[in-house]
Protein backbone atom coordinates (compact mmCIF):
# COMPACT_ATOMS: atom_id res chain seq x y z
CA UNK A 1 0.00 0.00 0.00
CA UNK A 2 2.88 2.39 0.70
CA UNK A 3 4.11 1.93 -2.89
CA UNK A 4 0.69 2.95 -4.20
CA UNK A 5 0.75 6.03 -1.97
CA UNK A 6 4.14 7.16 -3.26
CA UNK A 7 3.20 6.45 -6.89
CA UNK A 8 0.01 8.49 -6.59
CA UNK A 9 1.50 11.41 -4.67
CA UNK A 10 4.35 11.61 -7.21
CA UNK A 11 1.82 11.72 -10.03
CA UNK A 12 -0.36 14.35 -8.33
CA UNK A 13 2.66 16.48 -7.40
CA UNK A 14 3.49 17.10 -11.06
CA UNK A 15 0.50 19.45 -11.25
CA UNK A 16 0.21 20.52 -7.63
CA UNK A 17 3.38 22.46 -6.82
CA UNK A 18 2.30 23.02 -3.22
CA UNK A 19 2.67 19.40 -2.09
CA UNK A 20 5.64 18.84 0.24
CA UNK A 21 6.72 15.52 1.79
CA UNK A 22 8.26 15.38 5.27
CA UNK A 23 9.59 11.93 6.17
CA UNK A 24 10.61 10.60 9.56
CA UNK A 25 13.88 8.98 8.47
CA UNK A 26 12.22 6.25 6.38
CA UNK A 27 11.36 5.66 2.72
CA UNK A 28 14.75 6.41 1.18
CA UNK A 29 14.53 4.27 -1.97
CA UNK A 30 10.75 4.43 -2.00
CA UNK A 31 10.87 8.18 -2.70
CA UNK A 32 13.73 8.11 -5.23
CA UNK A 33 11.50 9.09 -8.15
CA UNK A 34 9.79 11.83 -6.13
CA UNK A 35 13.14 13.26 -5.01
CA UNK A 36 14.53 13.13 -8.53
CA UNK A 37 11.58 15.14 -9.84
CA UNK A 38 10.89 17.40 -6.85
CA UNK A 39 14.12 17.60 -4.86
CA UNK A 40 13.09 20.86 -3.19
CA UNK A 41 9.85 19.34 -1.89
CA UNK A 42 11.18 16.36 0.07
CA UNK A 43 12.61 16.75 3.58
CA UNK A 44 14.03 14.00 5.76
CA UNK A 45 13.23 15.28 9.24
CA UNK A 46 15.05 12.47 11.01
CA UNK A 47 13.84 10.67 14.10
CA UNK A 48 12.12 13.81 15.37
CA UNK A 49 8.44 13.21 14.66
CA UNK A 50 7.05 15.94 16.92
CA UNK A 51 9.32 18.50 15.30
CA UNK A 52 8.34 17.20 11.83
CA UNK A 53 4.66 17.72 12.67
CA UNK A 54 5.18 21.31 13.79
CA UNK A 55 7.27 22.06 10.67
CA UNK A 56 4.36 20.72 8.59
CA UNK A 57 1.99 23.09 10.38
CA UNK A 58 4.31 26.01 9.60
CA UNK A 59 4.43 25.06 5.91
CA UNK A 60 0.63 24.84 5.82
CA UNK A 61 0.38 28.35 7.28
CA UNK A 62 2.48 29.54 4.32
CA UNK A 63 0.13 27.98 1.78
CA UNK A 64 1.80 24.61 1.19
CA UNK A 65 0.12 21.18 1.38
CA UNK A 66 2.46 19.23 3.66
CA UNK A 67 2.34 15.49 4.18
CA UNK A 68 4.11 13.85 7.11
CA UNK A 69 5.12 10.26 6.45
CA UNK A 70 6.46 7.66 8.85
CA UNK A 71 5.52 4.46 10.68
CA UNK A 72 2.05 4.85 12.19
CA UNK A 73 3.08 4.30 15.81
CA UNK A 74 5.63 7.11 15.57
CA UNK A 75 3.39 9.45 13.56
CA UNK A 76 0.60 9.23 16.15
CA UNK A 77 1.79 8.37 19.64
CA UNK A 78 4.85 10.65 19.54
CA UNK A 79 3.03 13.56 17.93
CA UNK A 80 -0.48 13.69 19.38
CA UNK A 81 0.07 17.04 21.14
CA UNK A 82 1.39 18.65 17.95
CA UNK A 83 -1.44 17.15 15.87
CA UNK A 84 -4.00 18.59 18.27
CA UNK A 85 -2.50 22.02 18.95
CA UNK A 86 -0.50 22.83 15.80
CA UNK A 87 -2.63 21.18 13.10
CA UNK A 88 -6.20 20.44 14.20
CA UNK A 89 -6.79 23.54 16.34
CA UNK A 90 -5.97 25.99 13.49
CA UNK A 91 -7.61 23.53 11.03
CA UNK A 92 -4.60 23.28 8.72
CA UNK A 93 -4.49 21.10 5.56
CA UNK A 94 -1.82 18.67 6.75
CA UNK A 95 -2.03 14.97 5.82
CA UNK A 96 -0.56 12.67 8.48
CA UNK A 97 0.31 9.35 6.85
CA UNK A 98 0.65 6.44 9.24
CA UNK A 99 2.32 3.66 7.26
CA UNK A 100 2.35 0.06 8.51
CA UNK A 101 -0.74 0.57 10.65
CA UNK A 102 -2.43 -2.15 12.65
CA UNK A 103 -0.20 -5.22 12.78
CA UNK A 104 1.67 -4.59 9.51
CA UNK A 105 4.95 -4.46 11.46
CA UNK A 106 3.82 -7.35 13.66
CA UNK A 107 7.21 -9.04 13.93
CA UNK A 108 8.84 -5.94 15.44
CA UNK A 109 6.69 -6.16 18.56
CA UNK A 110 4.32 -3.86 20.42
CA UNK A 111 6.46 -0.76 19.89
CA UNK A 112 5.51 -0.97 16.20
CA UNK A 113 1.87 -2.07 16.56
CA UNK A 114 -0.52 0.77 15.71
CA UNK A 115 -3.63 -0.80 17.19
CA UNK A 116 -4.98 2.09 19.27
CA UNK A 117 -4.18 4.96 16.89
CA UNK A 118 -7.74 5.61 15.68
CA UNK A 119 -8.95 5.75 19.27
CA UNK A 120 -6.19 8.18 20.19
CA UNK A 121 -7.02 10.59 17.35
CA UNK A 122 -10.77 10.26 16.84
CA UNK A 123 -11.72 12.66 19.63
CA UNK A 124 -9.59 15.52 18.26
CA UNK A 125 -11.86 18.15 16.63
CA UNK A 126 -11.40 19.02 12.92
CA UNK A 127 -9.29 15.91 12.24
CA UNK A 128 -10.55 13.45 9.61
CA UNK A 129 -9.52 9.78 9.75
CA UNK A 130 -9.37 7.72 6.54
CA UNK A 131 -8.48 4.00 6.32
CA UNK A 132 -8.43 2.60 2.75
CA UNK A 133 -9.11 -1.07 2.06
CA UNK A 134 -6.46 -1.51 -0.62
CA UNK A 135 -4.05 0.29 -2.95
CA UNK A 136 -6.74 1.21 -5.48
CA UNK A 137 -9.07 2.70 -2.88
CA UNK A 138 -6.08 4.57 -1.44
CA UNK A 139 -5.29 6.18 -4.80
CA UNK A 140 -8.86 7.37 -5.19
CA UNK A 141 -9.15 8.68 -1.64
CA UNK A 142 -5.81 10.48 -1.69
CA UNK A 143 -7.02 12.85 -4.40
CA UNK A 144 -10.16 13.55 -2.37
CA UNK A 145 -8.18 14.18 0.81
CA UNK A 146 -5.93 16.71 -0.92
CA UNK A 147 -8.97 18.50 -2.37
CA UNK A 148 -10.69 18.62 1.04
CA UNK A 149 -7.97 20.86 2.56
CA UNK A 150 -8.76 19.28 5.93
CA UNK A 151 -6.37 17.91 8.56
CA UNK A 152 -6.41 14.17 7.89
CA UNK A 153 -4.89 11.05 9.37
CA UNK A 154 -4.40 8.59 6.49
CA UNK A 155 -3.91 5.11 7.95
CA UNK A 156 -2.35 2.65 5.49
CA UNK A 157 -0.70 -0.76 5.41
CA UNK A 158 2.83 -1.61 4.44
CA UNK A 159 3.45 -3.64 1.31
CA UNK A 160 2.28 -6.78 -0.47
CA UNK A 161 -1.38 -6.52 0.51
CA UNK A 162 -3.94 -8.14 -1.79
CA UNK A 163 -6.22 -5.89 -3.80
CA UNK A 164 -10.00 -6.08 -3.55
CA UNK A 165 -10.83 -3.54 -6.25
CA UNK A 166 -9.86 -4.49 -9.80
CA UNK A 167 -9.72 -0.82 -10.79
CA UNK A 168 -9.53 2.53 -9.02
CA UNK A 169 -13.05 3.16 -7.63
CA UNK A 170 -14.95 6.41 -7.33
CA UNK A 171 -14.81 7.35 -3.67
CA UNK A 172 -15.47 10.32 -1.44
CA UNK A 173 -14.30 11.05 2.07
CA UNK A 174 -17.26 10.44 4.36
CA UNK A 175 -18.97 7.99 1.98
CA UNK A 176 -18.58 4.23 2.44
CA UNK A 177 -18.34 1.80 -0.49
CA UNK A 178 -20.18 -1.46 -1.08
CA UNK A 179 -17.70 -4.14 -2.17
CA UNK A 180 -20.29 -6.94 -2.25
CA UNK A 181 -24.07 -6.73 -1.98
CA UNK A 182 -25.75 -9.60 -0.19
CA UNK A 183 -28.67 -10.05 2.21
CA UNK A 184 -29.47 -10.27 5.92
CA UNK A 185 -25.80 -9.96 7.03
CA UNK A 186 -23.60 -6.92 6.48
CA UNK A 187 -19.87 -6.87 7.24
CA UNK A 188 -18.61 -3.33 7.77
CA UNK A 189 -14.86 -2.87 7.97
CA UNK A 190 -11.89 -0.69 7.19
CA UNK A 191 -8.30 -1.14 6.11
CA UNK A 192 -6.47 -4.01 4.48
CA UNK A 193 -7.94 -6.58 6.88
CA UNK A 194 -11.06 -6.33 4.71
CA UNK A 195 -9.44 -8.73 2.25
CA UNK A 196 -9.74 -11.43 4.94
CA UNK A 197 -13.49 -10.82 5.08
CA UNK A 198 -13.65 -10.79 1.28
CA UNK A 199 -11.97 -14.20 1.16
CA UNK A 200 -14.22 -15.61 3.92
CA UNK A 201 -17.37 -14.71 2.00
CA UNK A 202 -16.68 -17.37 -0.65
CA UNK A 203 -16.93 -20.07 2.01
CA UNK A 204 -19.96 -18.45 3.65
CA UNK A 205 -21.75 -18.39 0.29
CA UNK A 206 -21.24 -22.16 -0.01
CA UNK A 207 -23.35 -22.67 3.15
CA UNK A 208 -26.08 -20.24 2.06
CA UNK A 209 -24.89 -17.19 3.96
CA UNK A 210 -24.61 -14.22 1.62
CA UNK A 211 -23.14 -11.22 3.46
CA UNK A 212 -22.75 -7.73 2.07
CA UNK A 213 -19.32 -6.20 2.51
CA UNK A 214 -18.81 -2.47 3.04
CA UNK A 215 -15.56 -0.52 3.17
CA UNK A 216 -16.20 2.18 5.76
CA UNK A 217 -12.93 3.86 4.90
CA UNK A 218 -13.91 7.15 6.53
CA UNK A 219 -13.97 6.64 10.28
CA UNK A 220 -14.38 10.37 10.66
CA UNK A 221 -16.54 11.75 9.16
CA UNK A 222 -18.64 8.61 9.39
CA UNK A 223 -21.15 7.83 6.62
CA UNK A 224 -24.27 8.04 8.78
CA UNK A 225 -26.63 7.98 5.80
CA UNK A 226 -25.23 4.63 4.66
CA UNK A 227 -25.23 3.28 8.23
CA UNK A 228 -28.91 4.17 8.63
CA UNK A 229 -29.71 2.22 5.43
CA UNK A 230 -27.64 -0.74 6.63
CA UNK A 231 -29.40 -0.86 10.01
CA UNK A 232 -32.76 -0.86 8.25
CA UNK A 233 -31.80 -3.45 5.62
CA UNK A 234 -29.83 -6.08 7.59
CA UNK A 235 -30.62 -7.89 10.82
CA UNK A 236 -27.03 -9.02 11.52
CA UNK A 237 -24.15 -6.53 11.53
CA UNK A 238 -20.48 -7.56 11.71
CA UNK A 239 -17.86 -4.85 12.33
CA UNK A 240 -14.29 -5.85 11.43
CA UNK A 241 -11.14 -3.86 12.15
CA UNK A 242 -7.42 -4.30 12.79
CA UNK A 243 -7.64 -2.17 15.90
CA UNK A 244 -8.42 -2.23 19.60
CA UNK A 245 -12.03 -2.75 20.61
CA UNK A 246 -11.87 0.70 22.20
CA UNK A 247 -12.24 3.90 20.19
CA UNK A 248 -12.14 2.52 16.65
CA UNK A 249 -14.69 1.86 13.91
CA UNK A 250 -16.93 -0.38 16.05
CA UNK A 251 -17.00 2.26 18.78
CA UNK A 252 -17.91 4.99 16.28
CA UNK A 253 -20.72 2.87 14.81
CA UNK A 254 -21.98 1.92 18.29
CA UNK A 255 -22.11 5.58 19.31
CA UNK A 256 -24.18 6.46 16.26
CA UNK A 257 -26.43 3.44 16.81
CA UNK A 258 -27.26 4.24 20.43
CA UNK A 259 -27.62 7.98 19.82
CA UNK A 260 -30.29 7.29 17.19
CA UNK A 261 -32.19 4.63 19.12
CA UNK A 262 -31.97 1.78 16.62
CA UNK A 263 -32.87 -1.40 18.46
CA UNK A 264 -33.51 -4.27 16.07
CA UNK A 265 -29.99 -5.28 14.98
CA UNK A 266 -27.62 -7.92 16.27
CA UNK A 267 -23.91 -7.09 16.39
CA UNK A 268 -20.68 -9.06 16.17
CA UNK A 269 -17.48 -7.06 16.68
CA UNK A 270 -14.29 -8.64 15.37
CA UNK A 271 -11.13 -6.82 16.44
CA UNK A 272 -7.94 -7.11 18.50
CA UNK A 273 -9.66 -6.63 21.84
CA UNK A 274 -7.98 -4.55 24.52
CA UNK A 275 -4.54 -6.13 24.74
CA UNK A 276 -0.92 -5.95 23.70
CA UNK A 277 -0.16 -8.60 21.09
CA UNK A 278 2.75 -10.58 22.54
CA UNK A 279 4.96 -12.93 20.48
CA UNK A 280 2.94 -12.20 17.35
CA UNK A 281 5.28 -13.42 14.60
CA UNK A 282 4.48 -12.14 11.11
CA UNK A 283 1.18 -10.39 10.40
CA UNK A 284 -0.55 -13.53 9.09
CA UNK A 285 0.54 -15.40 12.23
CA UNK A 286 -0.81 -12.62 14.43
CA UNK A 287 -4.12 -12.76 12.53
CA UNK A 288 -4.33 -16.49 13.18
CA UNK A 289 -3.53 -16.05 16.86
CA UNK A 290 -6.16 -13.31 17.22
CA UNK A 291 -8.83 -15.13 15.16
CA UNK A 292 -8.64 -12.46 12.45
CA UNK A 293 -7.68 -14.53 9.39
CA UNK A 294 -10.27 -15.40 6.74
CA UNK A 295 -10.97 -18.88 8.12
CA UNK A 296 -11.53 -17.62 11.67
CA UNK A 297 -13.69 -14.72 10.47
CA UNK A 298 -15.84 -17.15 8.51
CA UNK A 299 -16.20 -19.45 11.55
CA UNK A 300 -17.06 -16.57 13.87
CA UNK A 301 -19.77 -15.32 11.52
CA UNK A 302 -21.18 -18.85 11.21
CA UNK A 303 -21.41 -19.17 15.02
CA UNK A 304 -22.94 -15.71 15.28
CA UNK A 305 -25.73 -16.62 12.85
CA UNK A 306 -26.35 -20.05 14.45
CA UNK A 307 -26.68 -18.42 17.86
CA UNK A 308 -28.87 -15.55 16.66
CA UNK A 309 -30.90 -16.96 13.78
CA UNK A 310 -32.31 -14.78 11.02
CA UNK A 311 -35.79 -13.41 11.74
Amino acid sequence: MRNAFVEEITRVSKKDKKIVILAGDIGYKLYDDFKLKFADRFYNCGVAEANMTTVAAGLALKGFKPITYTIATFNVYKTVEQIKVDIAYPNLPVIIVGVGAGLSYSGLGSTHHATEDIGVLRSIPNLNIVVPADANELKSLLKEIIKSKKPTYLRIGKTGEKKIYKNIPKTKVGKGNYLIKGKKVCIIGCGNILVNAYDSIKKLNSINIFPSLVSMHSIKPLDKILLKRIFKSYSHIVVLEEHSEIGGLAAAISEYYTDNKFNKNLFLKINIGNQFVLKPGHQHQAFEKLNLNSKKIQQRIERFIKKWKFP
